[in-house]
């Protein structure tokens, strides 16, 4: 065993070479990919023929990535190892420098070692710290099959350039990676936050348990079929959890009122579409689930309210949402009436394709719900 010093400079090809690497390398965030990228590259690079990248996790070596692809029956104990039982991965971790074995010798290794150059049919090998900074956050294992190669000072210089390269790309998709955990926990905090006020307002309004997190599946659902794209699905599920969250600021006397509104509470009731635009439009991550809760009483002949707004100027959204709002609130049972037959809620919806709702998309919650043949998803136009 010998530690490779690095003495010289590298040669013009092996720059283009390391370049191209670097370019490889700078191709993807994706952690997976970067290793696989990284692994490839440096066999590639140094001309062996097979390698292995494992990541350092406390005390434990974690496998990233291999090539060629790791053999049917390949020990799972290998995947995750002690460090304690690679003792040249943790002396080149240790001194930064890379590690060769030409031809190595059973007595020189490790039972681990041994075991992972034997389910590789390893020969001669380079153990070489991965580098994000001056931090050792992995290491990668290559070298050849079945023969041996002697390992001179410019395959340290090359070992040197991609430990460098390979761990930049490491640190920035870990980083990439953590964001986006990151993210996605606050998106799931957001809609947690979301539900709850849903829950509130369904209290406050008197509202059955559960409706607007059925209308808000029903709503997805239709918005699928009638070609909402999937990050369009995500807001309109947020608009129809708080489809009336403008109901907020109207007042009790009015919202609880047992009998019919008289012309003057009509139009504090009506406001409560553009209540909502008000609230959410200050609520920048809220602001693309407008459509909901600014449009969802328009109706299609334009006869609805806060704008009067026809056919396709009611965006597709709300359209969705007034269907199947309209279809759950009608089987679902009420202090003053009991639950409509699924049938008969369809009929209903059916009946008012054209004056209150969009054709379309009672044609999409017919295909859902009504046990007809299945037609093809069709693209309503936005």
């Amino acid at each position: 065993m010998r530690v490779l010093h690095s003495i010289s400079r590298l040669p013009s090809p092996a720059l283009s070479l390391l370049l191209r690497v670097s370019r490889q390398l700078g191709a993807s965030l994706d952690l997976e990919e970067v290793l696989q990228t990284a692994i490839e590259s440096a066999v590639g690079a140094l001309d062996l023929d097979t390698g292995a990248i494992y990541l350092l996790d406390g005390e434990d070596l974690v496998l990233g990535a291999t090539t060629p692809p790791l053999p049917p029956g390949f020990p799972e104990a290998l995947r995750r190892a002690p460090l304690d039982g690679h003792p040249h991965v943790r002396r080149c971790l240790r001194e930064r420098e890379p590690l060769s074995l030409e031809d190595w010798k059973p007595d020189e290794l490790t039972e681990s070692e041994r075991a992972v150059c034997a389910a590789r049919g390893l020969r001669s090998l380079l153990f070489v710290p991965v580098l994000a900074a001056k931090d050792a956050v992995g290491a990668f294992i290559v070298g050849t099959v079945g023969r041996v190669r002697k390992f001179g000072e410019g395959d340290a210089d090359l070992c040197h350039a991609l430990s460098h390269e390979i761990g930049l790309a490491l640190a920035n998709a870990q980083l990439f990676e953590s964001l986006q955990r990151s993210h996605e926990e606050l998106e799931r905090a957001y809609d947690a936050t979301i539900e709850g006020w849903s829950l509130a307002l369904e209290m406050r309004d008197d509202e059955t348990q559960g409706h607007a997190l059925r209308v808000a599946d029903l709503a997805v659902e239709l918005g699928h079929e009638v070609g909402i794209p999937p990050e369009g699905l995500v807001h309109l599920r947020r608009g129809s959890l708080l489809h009336d969250i403008g109901k907020m600021v109207v007042p009790d006397a009015i919202l609880h009122k047992p009998g019919p509104l008289n012309e003057e509470e009509w139009a504090v009731m009506r406001r409560h579409p553009e209540n909502g635009r008000d609230f959410l439009k200050k609520v920048a991550y809220l602001e693309p689930a407008l459509d909901i809760p600014y449009a969802h009483h328009e109706r299609w002949d334009g006869t609805g309210y806060p704008r009067g707004l026809k056919g396709q100027e009611i965006p597709l959204a709300a359209r969705a949402f007034a269907v199947a709002d309209a279809f759950d609130a009608l089987t679902s049972d009420r202090p003053y009436r009991s639950a409509w037959t699924e049938k008969a809620a369809l009929d209903y919806v059916r009946e008012h394709a054209g004056t209150h709702y969009d054709p379309a998309v009672v044609a999409a919650l017919v295909r859902l719900r009504g046990g007809a043949e299945r037609e093809p998803a069709k693209t309503v136009e936005a």
